[in-house]
């Protein structure tokens, strides 16, 4: 299993700084590979463009690292678990990359984590830490939990990379509802000022998802669907 933990480190200069622990490293020196663009929206993002810095430990040892292309990095050769640690600036306000700031924090895993190259298909565990001096954020994400407790920070888990990546996370107080469709639980999560009718939002959604169900099918490979909304 891969281990990825995001911290908050720094939201008045929007940075995340991102962990990723490798337990068997390539013997040959490990790739590491950021992103180029998002599943939905095929246009070249350029993801690597956001990595401030990245440092490599192992065994409690400086491990060289050196970037091989604008995407790439490869880590020397070491004997135990690799410990890479990235600095990422986060200021891209869409729903295509990551935002930090004291109001909330938002990201797309393509913008975040490193895909460990030729180990794609292992697992993934991402713990979420909670932001210093920062306690009314919830966090909302249809990642599925390892332990953390509803909208709450802690560890949640992916069968593989393409899973961890392919699930955004919204942290920051939200107005949450909660609804069942098709027998599917889902969830809507509005970030900001509501001012609107939610209760009505809820039904007409539920009208839309159920004609959706109805013509497509209800996933049986999803637990639970996450709209995520925000005011502005």
């Amino acid at each position: 299993m891969h281990h990825y933990r995001i911290t908050p480190a720094n939201p008045d200069a929007h940075l995340f700084e991102v962990e990723l622990r490798i337990s068997s490293p390539d013997p040959a020196g490990q790739a590491l590979r950021m992103p180029a663009w998002i599943p939905g929206s095929y246009m070249i993002r350029d993801y690597a463009r956001n990595v401030v810095s990245v440092r490599a430990t192992c065994g409690g040892q400086d491990v060289a690292i050196e970037k091989h292309d604008k995407s790439t990095w490869v880590a020397a050769a070491c004997d135990g678990e690799l410990v890479v640690t990235a600095e990422i600036f986060a200021y891209d306000p869409s729903v295509r990359g990551a935002h930090l700031d004291r109001r909330h924090g938002f990201f797309n895993g393509t913008a975040m984590f490193f895909e460990v190259v030729g180990q794609e298909d292992t697992s993934c565990e991402l713990e979420i830490v909670k932001p210093a001096n920062i306690d009314d954020w919830q966090v909302v994400t249809s990642l599925k939990s390892a332990g953390a407790e509803p909208y709450g920070f802690g560890r949640y888990s992916a069968a593989n990379y393409d899973e961890l990546i392919d699930q955004p996370v919204e942290m920051a107080p939200q107005l949450i509802r909660e609804f069942t469709v098709a027998g599917l639980p889902h969830v809507l999560a509005i970030r900001g000022e509501v001012s609107g009718d939610v209760d009505r939002l809820v039904l007409d959604l539920c009208k839309v998802l159920e004609e959706h169900h109805r013509l497509l099918g209800t996933p049986d490979d999803l637990d639970r669907y996450v709209f995520l909304l925000k005011d502005r």
